[in-house]
């Protein structure tokens, strides 16, 4: 059965459905199994639906697992992303939390990410302090990660919802200016424009920003 999540909202309710494309697995009563959360090539998509049909990788399994599997980096990370999935948020930033707590050093490459799953979680909340605090972890404690650029804009984009204009029109300024050739050079140098008008700001646009088309 195919429906519309933004017009049959309490079926979307009832599922917590938050994301599109969701396809639930269900019971012939209409329990849940699972889920699958996004796009995948067909292989993958058919693969994932027999695995929860015969009860394998399914949230349920998952969780009953954690209690020995619980201090892998990537077991968490798949179990924290699973809750997400479902819209069980709180049980997923306990598991971003307990990543971090069990992988300082990042050795598994997957703590950065974790930090901007719950950076972007509490945006979603319009705790934009929180979310600043996590995404500047990444910046101040993993600063060659891939994920730097993308905290470095998280924590402009949570000043500017925050209100805290200023704030928000120096980090965005210092990324165009610290990384003009990126992809996202000319959002941050529009963001920094935008808020630089509104804070009535004369601001000198380095000569290589010049050339990007906003």
């Amino acid at each position: 059965m195919k429906l519309n999540a933004e017009v049959d909202t309490a079926t979307a309710d009832r599922y917590r459905v938050r994301s599109y494309p969701t396809v639930l697995v269900l019971r012939s009563d209409g329990i849940e199994i699972d889920r699958v959360v996004g796009y995948y090539r067909a292989p993958e998509f058919m693969g994932l639906v027999e695995d929860y049909l015969d009860g394998r990788n399914t949230l349920a399994s998952m969780a009953a697992a954690e209690s020995t599997q619980g201090s892998d980096p990537a077991f968490l990370a798949k179990l924290a992303d699973r809750y997400f999935e479902h819209d069980l948020r709180e049980d997923a930033k306990a598991r971003y939390l307990r990543l971090v707590a069990v992988d300082p050093a990042n050795r598994s490459g997957l703590v950065d990410d974790a930090l901007m799953s719950l950076a972007r979680m509490g945006r979603k909340d319009k705790d934009y302090a929180t979310a600043r605090k996590y995404a500047q972890r990444v910046l101040d404690r993993y600063p060659d990660s891939d994920a730097m650029k993308s905290a470095f804009l998280e924590v402009g984009i949570n000043w500017k919802r925050s209100g805290d204009l200023e704030n928000a029109w120096k980090v965005f300024l210092d990324y165009a200016r610290k990384f003009p050739e990126d992809e996202d050079a000319p959002y941050a140098k529009e963001q920094a424009d935008t808020l630089a008008a509104k804070l009535g700001h004369t601001i000198a646009v380095p000569r290589s920003l010049t050339g990007h088309t906003l």
